[in-house]
């Protein structure tokens, strides 16, 4: 096979799965270019994709006064690259791989995108540890870096944290927000979670990595069974103990960082991303809804969201203050706009008076809403509602009524609610009703990536000509 092929076949793989400063070395750290393909590695040959003989990428240490000035590189993956410590724990021979397959580009190009804005940070928070910076990719082999990922176990995130896991590491969870979602917070508890488990496994790193994927205790046992037969307990001599997932967790990330070390040998072009802060977390004191946010920002809403993804509904949660992350850029205009409002602006209420024969079905299909939100908002019990009774509705945009015409320029619509079930996905109901997931988006106050839970209402508008 050729490093082409074998580049397609670790692409794929990844994402398809997708369910302090650098510590001292030496004045030069030689990261070696490899000669060899490493699919002749993988079945059976006697080099790694870390390995080399002839060429050479130097660094120079970040802590070495005379480098000072040349440890700024303009690429993120160049620093990334200096941090690499994972190949000091690849065997000399790699185990055989999975079956792979796909384009390779494509899902590069995907990964990239979706990890840009975040890649800076979590890449920051892994060097202040001391940590291999291959970490950094791990939400790549977990989730593609996609914030609103949620697994069939109830992990999310792009850290996937299940509930029990993210509790202990004190994330957040309630009906306002999902610390799991929270960029920030969810990556300084992965963190703690990954140096816990090193130091519970020996200071190993990739016993480590497994035991995030599989947990503490099973990494544990097979540990103990392979010593018992004599062999050494790392994690290639305990690899056909694990789970089937957890077998092929270490080999993903490893793939994934070879391709980043060197992605010309492998035939894959990385989109530079630049080595500076991208996003800035700004403090707000109040609650404000997400889109009148959205707008000071010049964001549309679902760009917004993709940045704060651990909010949970259309407005931040009561008794703040609560961060927001935008771009850099936007922080400026965000903050004074944000002065130029009310806190009635803020919030982005409105009123509705109930008339004779109204009900809250009808209301919050009239303005795109939900019951359980209305209900919320104004502490309902159930769904009685009286004539002359005032309500208060959190809406992203204008009633369904008014906008409806302006966007389609149809004649009359209906809206519906549409209560998911397993399998419903954005994609599959906006075929269904002939609509666009966009629309869907827009008219749910959700973001692309959000995932569809059976019992969930979504509010349609369904138009015709008659």
């Amino acid at each position: 096979m050729n490093r082409t092929g074998f580049a397609t076949i670790l692409l794929i793989a990844i994402a398809v799965y997708g369910c302090a400063r650098i510590p001292p070395r030496q004045v030069q750290l030689e990261l070696q270019v490899p000669t060899r393909s490493v699919a002749d590695s993988i079945v059976g040959g006697t080099d790694h994709p870390f390995s080399g003989s002839d060429e050479t990428i130097t660094a120079l240490d970040p802590t070495d006064g005379a480098g000072t000035a040349a440890w700024h590189p303009d690429d993120l993956w160049v620093r990334m690259r200096a941090g690499f410590q994972l190949s000091d724990y690849l065997p000399d021979t790699w185990p055989k791989s999975l079956s792979w397959y796909g384009q390779r580009q494509y899902y590069m190009d995907r990964i990239i995108e979706q990890a840009a804005p975040y890649l800076h940070f979590v890449l920051e928070e892994v060097e202040k540890r001391g940590m291999p910076t291959e970490i950094a990719l791990l939400p790549v082999v977990e989730s593609g870096y996609q914030p609103f990922a949620y697994s069939r176990s109830g992990a999310a995130g792009i850290w996937q944290f299940i509930p029990s896991t993210a509790k202990h590491y004190g994330l957040k969870r309630n009906s306002w927000y999902d610390g799991r979602r929270d960029i920030h917070a969810s990556t300084r508890a992965a963190l703690d979670f990954l140096q816990d488990l090193y130091k519970r496994l020996d200071n190993d790193w990739l016993l480590a990595l497994a035991a995030y994927n599989s947990g503490g205790s099973t990494v544990e046992r097979a540990v103990r069974a392979a010593r018992r037969n004599g062999k050494s307990g790392d994690f290639w001599s305990i690899r056909p103990l694990l789970p089937e997932e957890t077998r092929h967790y270490i080999p993903k990330l490893l793939a994934i960082s070879a391709m980043v070390m060197n992605p010309d040998y492998y035939d894959i072009t990385l989109k530079e991303i630049p080595n500076q802060p991208h996003l800035t977390r700004l403090q707000i004191k109040e609650q404000i809804n997400l889109a009148v946010a959205a707008r000071l920002a010049g964001l549309s809403l679902g760009e917004l969201r993709q940045l704060n993804p651990g909010f949970t509904r259309l407005v931040t949660p009561p008794g703040g203050p609560h961060d927001l992350l935008l771009p850099i850029e936007k922080g400026a205009r965000f903050k004074w706009g944000l002065s130029q409002l009310s806190p009635a602006e803020r919030i982005g209420w409105i009123y509705h008076t109930v008339s004779p024969g109204e009900n809250l079905i009808g209301i919050a299909r009239h303005y795109g809403t939900t019951v359980a939100a209305l209900r919320s908002t104004n502490r309902l019990r159930g769904s009685t509602i009286h004539p002359g009774d005032r309500l208060r509705i959190v809406t992203a945009a204008e009633p369904t009524g008014q906008a409806a015409g302006r966007e389609e320029g149809s004649p009359s619509h209906r809206g519906v609610t549409h209560t998911v079930t397993n399998g419903d996905t954005l994609w599959s109901l906006a075929r269904r009703y002939g609509v666009t997931v966009a629309q869907l988006v827009r008219w749910n106050a959700i973001a692309t990536g959000t995932p569809l839970m059976p019992g969930q209402k979504l509010v349609v508008r369904v138009y015709s000509n008659t």
